[in-house]
């Protein structure tokens, strides 16, 4: 039998992807084991978004074809978003790979790898990606309770400092029969939280003249036997309808959680971006979502040190996220990609600067997200519980406990993105009854950085 070892790379889009590999590998009878096992085939799947993501999966590249010369691997397979971006090039700098699998032939990777376990020789299959993937039947990797599932693939915005569209094509939203079928397997198999991904789901349908869009789908979605939250990921401030923050607001399973990259608040940077939308309508969005759904968390996006941007628009940048009080927020810092329209847009901003601003909105930011942690103390809030550990590993968590105690997430905090909950539970009796998947409520004693600590008062589902 082909024993196979998997490494992932970069965004939740990807981690899909693995997930459905692994899965169609599993069928095909090939064995998957562990990273640092002995294999047949290593797969590695690359994210190729910008150029630190492009460097981590170079080294990792590197690090198979070394374990391939010393003969701890048979065979190494590139896929992913570089393997579809790069293709030929990859080959030519790195001449140990033996397959260069592209996004649009990842359903192949079964037969794929068993030809090239088996003969000797190079192979690439990176044709244009155009179609939309069917994800059904994955080995997921996440926690059991939990999920992504993805709504659309690719991106027609051509935001001018993305490369998204040029890797993943052009916005294909996943029929909405499909996506039921595909949430109600999930479900069967023990997910309570779907997390819906894609480059914009808040344009989901359009393209496919679903006229009900994303909020229609919510509203199917929430009468999904198993599922207790839905979470929406990856919104545009442009497709944010009235419709769909009803949607949001009234359906019981949708969490009241946004994910939405703003990337900027000036006028003329937003304008150079080429986002779509301006100060005025983003503003207008923002006290929209907040009065219509109670008790949003919003998470947001942004990048600072695109060519050209001042002092002065970096620190009305700064001023509009100290005013905003986002829950919470990422920050990147500009990295030019050649083959994007940004290069154009004015003179480079120096790298130390970049990084600069970057750093300062972040300790901005880290202000806001432990001042509002802090405001959570005394607080009680439902939470779903992922894993369970012994009272041994508490005290680096501020956890002082003879019991076992619980990794959790409340609704305000999205998987691998936001901060988490570690609770500890008095009960002796309540403890038995917690598992993977539960729901609890617990009132929060306080933080570790960005991480609540809270206790455990009962079991709500």
């Amino acid at each position: 039998m082909v024993s196979v070892s998997f490494v992932t790379l970069g965004c939740a889009k990807n981690l899909v992807d693995t997930e459905k590999m692994l899965g169609l590998l599993a069928e095909g009878g090939l064995a998957i084991v562990a990273a640092d096992m002995l294999a047949d085939v290593t797969i590695i799947n690359t994210c190729g978004f910008i150029e630190d993501a492009r460097q981590e999966a170079l080294e990792e590249i590197d690090r198979a074809l070394e374990a391939k010369q010393a003969g701890e691997v048979g065979r190494v397979i590139v896929t992913g978003c570089l393997a579809q971006y790069w293709g030929e090039r990859l080959f030519a700098e790195r001449p140990g790979i033996d397959a260069v699998v592209g996004l649009s032939s990842r359903d192949e990777i079964a037969k794929i790898a068993l030809t090239v376990a088996n003969k000797s020789g190079t192979a690439i299959e990176n044709g244009e990606f155009t179609g939309v993937s069917n994800d059904q039947t994955r080995l997921r990797i996440t926690e059991g309770c939990w999920s992504y599932l993805r709504i659309s693939e690719g991106c027609d915005r051509w935001c001018s400092f993305c490369t998204i569209p040029l890797i993943r094509g052009k916005f294909r939203s996943k029929r909405p029969d499909a996506i039921l079928a595909e949430a109600a397997e999930l479900a069967g198999d023990g997910v309570r939280e779907l997390n819906l991904i894609g480059q914009e789901t808040s344009r989901y349908g359009d393209d496919i003249g679903y006229e009900a869009g994303l909020a229609g789908l919510l509203r199917e979605l929430d009468k999904v036997d198993g599922l207790r939250w839905v979470r929406v990921i990856y919104t545009h401030p442009a497709s944010m309808s009235n419709e769909l923050i009803e949607a949001m607001s009234q359906c019981k399973k949708v969490v009241p959680y946004v994910d939405m990259p703003l990337q900027h608040i000036n006028d003329r940077i937003l304008k150079l971006m080429k986002r779509r939308v301006g100060r005025a309508d983003t503003e207008k969005l923002l006290i929209k979502m907040r009065e219509r759904i109670p008790n949003l968390s919003l998470r947001t996006t942004m990048l600072v040190g695109f060519p050209s941007e001042t002092e002065a628009e970096f620190a009305e940048l700064l001023e509009f996220v100290k005013q905003q009080r986002f829950e919470a927020l990422g920050c990147f810092a500009y990295s030019l990609e050649k083959d994007t329209k940004s290069a154009e847009a004015g003179p480079m901003v120096p790298s130390e600067v970049r990084q600069e601003r970057a750093a300062r909105l972040m300790e901005a930011q880290q202000e806001i997200a432990f001042a509002k942690a802090d405001e959570l103390k005394g607080k009680e809030v439902e939470c779903m519980i992922l894993a369970q550990y012994p009272p041994s590993e508490s005290a680096e968590l501020g956890l002082k406990t003879n019991r076992d105690f619980y990794q959790a997430r409340s609704a305000a905090q999205a998987p691998e993105m936001d901060s988490e909950c570690w609770l500890r539970v008095e009960d002796a009796k309540l403890a038995k009854r917690i598992a993977e998947g539960s729901f609890v409520r617990a009132r929060i004693e306080g933080r570790s950085d960005y991480d609540l600590r809270g206790v455990v008062k009962e079991i709500v589902g």
